[in-house]
């Protein structure tokens, strides 16, 4: 499993209430049967600040032999996001986690819980370099 991409409604600097995104995370069934996520639980940390956690119980169908990307809504309260975001810009870089698992109803054996685990830094300045925004 892996994370493909984290997609943001809205703008979260603008935003009032709790800011809305989408993990798209990809799931690699290698077996030569089709099987079930019964349910995904995720948590995000960005330096010293819990940024989401949560759970999505949505069954989704992974097919066999293949990979499948699955989309899992993720709610980010702004107090918190914007908390998180100012540890960013003070640090020269702030480290991330972002942990969770998929339970798959498997069959013979039934429930099996996989987890995942994403983590880095995040360096404010290299990100505004990549955009193409230089300071002296």
């Amino acid at each position: 499993m892996r994370l493909v991409d984290i997609g943001v409604a809205g703008n979260p600097f603008v935003s009032r209430g709790p800011i809305e995104a989408i993990l798209h995370l990809s799931v690699n069934n290698p077996n030569s049967y089709a099987l079930k996520v019964a349910s995904v639980a995720y948590s995000a940390t960005v330096g010293t600040r819990k940024v989401a956690d949560g759970e999505r119980t949505e069954e989704i169908r992974i097919e066999p032999s293949g990979e499948t990307v699955v989309k899992v809504p993720v709610r980010i309260q702004t107090d918190v996001f914007a908390d998180a975001l100012r540890e960013v810009l003070a640090a020269k870089a702030v480290a991330y986690e972002f942990n969770g698992s998929v339970s798959i109803v498997a069959p013979v054996v039934g429930g099996i819980r996989v987890p995942f685990s994403r983590t880095g830094t995040i360096d404010p300045m290299d990100i505004l370099r990549r955009k193409g925004i230089g300071f002296n």
